[in-house]
């Protein structure tokens, strides 16, 4: 009997056990704090913290531009998206005939940014000036051709108020300057053609070294000095080498070069006087793009 009484008590306490596992096995079994498994948002929000914009790109959005770099009269929807890319760097008029007035504008333009500023309208108080195509590979062929202006990396365009002497808009590269020998550029255009190698001239005499050496950078040999060249082996090996400096030869020899183009371009108004849209004291010179937003304005 007694024996019966135990195994009764130890069967309640049995059971009791049970019903109390059962009842908190939802905690007692649940994952542990730092071992929670997140939902696929939670997990998303957590690989991806929220990261404020560098000061760069506030500033490259134009709706961010501050408050004090919007010019008067203008608001903040009158501004183009290229507005500080691209800078009326100066204007400059002449009171001089013999000296083109000028604007010059800069672009700044970060990694392979491209703009194309063909079409773009130079207003002033006394007019505008769409600014028009130009040849971006000057090829001395005659048959280069004029195309949309497109413009990257740290670009400088120069806009001058008479006219080109070759009727043509175009960008510079190594071999530009001769065009100098045969046009009166002004302003002249620069001279930074490639000079011939010495390992070139080893096997001329020492006389045509030297008339090369003395040569300036983009200059044509005098045809004087060449036909007085003897006739011999050592005359005719100096006049035929004399024969390659020129633009035709420099740009074959140096076009595919990656430096061979300039981030300069050159532009012609053909105003009818020196002085043309600029006012000769006082004037303000805005830049638009093609749909009629600011880009930049410069006040003298």
């Amino acid at each position: 009997m007694l024996n019966f009484l135990k195994l009764i008590i130890f069967l309640v306490v049995l059971v009791g056990i049970a019903a109390y596992f059962l009842s908190h096995s939802s905690s007692i079994f649940q994952i542990l704090p730092q071992e929670k498994i997140l939902s696929p948002a939670a997990v998303s929000t957590s690989k991806s913290p929220a990261v404020s914009p560098t000061p760069t790109q506030i500033y490259s959005q134009s709706t961010q531009i501050p408050d004090y770099l919007i010019p008067a009269g203008f608001t903040r929807a009158a501004l183009s998206s290229y507005f500080q890319k691209v800078k009326i760097s100066s204007a400059f008029a002449s009171n001089y005939s013999s000296y083109p007035s000028q604007i010059n504008l800069y672009a700044y333009l970060s990694g392979s940014e491209k703009i194309n500023v063909t079409g773009w309208r130079i207003k002033t108080n006394h007019g505008e000036f769409i600014i028009p195509q130009a040849v971006n590979i000057y090829d001395f062929s005659g048959f280069s051709f004029e195309q949309d202006i497109v413009i990257s990396g740290n670009t400088n365009i120069y806009l001058y108020s008479n006219r080109s002497p070759i009727n043509l808009n175009f960008r510079l590269n190594k071999c530009t300057g001769y065009l100098q020998n045969n046009y009166s550029f002004n302003p002249a255009l620069p001279r930074n053609c490639p000079m011939p190698q010495r390992s070139e001239t080893y096997y001329l005499s020492g006389q045509c070294v030297s008339y090369i050496l003395s040569l300036g950078s983009c200059e044509a040999p005098s045809i004087t000095f060449s036909n007085s060249l003897p006739g011999t082996n050592e005359g005719n090996a100096c006049r035929q080498f004399l024969n390659t400096i020129n633009q035709y030869t420099c740009y074959q020899r140096h076009h595919l070069e990656g430096d061979f183009l300039s981030n300069e371009w050159r532009i012609w108004m053909n105003w009818t006087n020196y002085n043309g849209l600029l006012d000769s004291q006082h004037d303000t010179v805005r830049l638009f793009d093609t749909q009629g937003l600011l880009v930049d304005q410069y006040i003298y």
